[in-house]
């Protein structure tokens, strides 16, 4: 006998095995671009010298001879872009919610926060690094320089889209204007502003590599600098490879924050 239960169910099951299959192929996807990456790259290293391009096995040695060097540098840049990113991202949200509370102070600064994110930060870089010297403060204020606006431009957007009928209902029930902003607008933010930040970790690694290009002292922006002085490719690429991984890293914990957050209080993406 057909049940609603058993149709339920069969529904259920076939939702599944469809997941099942696309997570499957989009798998096979991804290995198959990076083998095609890897051959690509092969097969362009084979007509140019080691100092040009280097193949991928000879930028694994340049890795492994360089380790030392690379894992001292990695562990810098991996603090700047962490203390940069928090700056920032704390900055902006802070901003972005006393901002968003009125659209007539969003309207009288939205031309200089504009302003302010046409300006390159990469040209500030040398001014910066007169300033603050040639240690981490530089790279760790132009990582927070970077990432203050995609948080504060999103929590803005996020506090303000608020939907008028739970409004009406907070304000029913005798809410106070904090218990609004912590209870609704802010949760109601939290889709817009973990987009800001996936958008400004990125950056923030951006910007710090740029300073360390500039400084030249500490970090792996430092260490490819000193790899192309010296002509040692290899070195350099293995560099490459190892910040790839950085911000790869962030990116990844920054969406599973995202997909933790919203899982917690049940909300959805801004695109859903």
């Amino acid at each position: 006998m057909i049940t609603p239960e058993y149709l339920e169910e069969k529904e259920t099951r076939a939702v599944a095995a469809r997941v099942r299959h696309e997570r499957v192929g989009h798998s096979v996807a991804r290995l198959l671009v990076l083998a095609a990456f890897v051959g690509i790259w092969q097969g362009l290293s084979a007509r140019y010298d080691v100092t040009l391009l280097p193949s991928p096995l000879q930028t694994y040695a340049g890795l492994t001879r360089g380790w030392n060097v690379i894992s001292i540098g990695a562990a810098d840049t991996v603090t700047e872009i962490a203390v940069g990113f928090a700056i920032g991202a704390a900055s902006g949200l802070i901003l972005g919610a006393l901002i968003g509370q009125s659209k007539i102070v969003q309207g009288v600064l939205h031309p200089y926060l504009i302003l302010y994110q046409a300006i390159p930060k990469s040209g500030l870089a040398p001014m910066i690094i007169l300033l603050l010297g040639f240690g981490m403060m530089p790279k760790i204020t132009l990582a927070a320089m970077s990432t203050v606006l995609p948080v504060l431009e999103n929590t803005i957007l996020g506090v303000q889209r608020v939907d008028e009928d739970s409004l009406r209902l907070f304000r029913g029930l005798g809410a106070s204007p904090l218990q609004v902003f912590f209870k609704l607008r802010l949760i109601n933010a939290l889709p817009y502003i973990m987009t800001g930040v996936r958008v400004g970790v990125v950056l923030a690694t951006v910007s710090v590599v740029v300073a360390e290009f500039v400084a030249g002292r500490i970090g792996l922006g430092a260490v490819m600098i000193v790899g192309y002085a010296q002509l040692d490719t290899p070195l350099v690429f293995g560099a490459l490879f190892v910040l790839t991984l950085v911000g790869l890293a962030y990116y990844l914990s920054a969406l599973l924050l995202e997909t933790l957050v919203l899982r917690w209080f049940n909300l959805a993406h801004p695109a859903d």
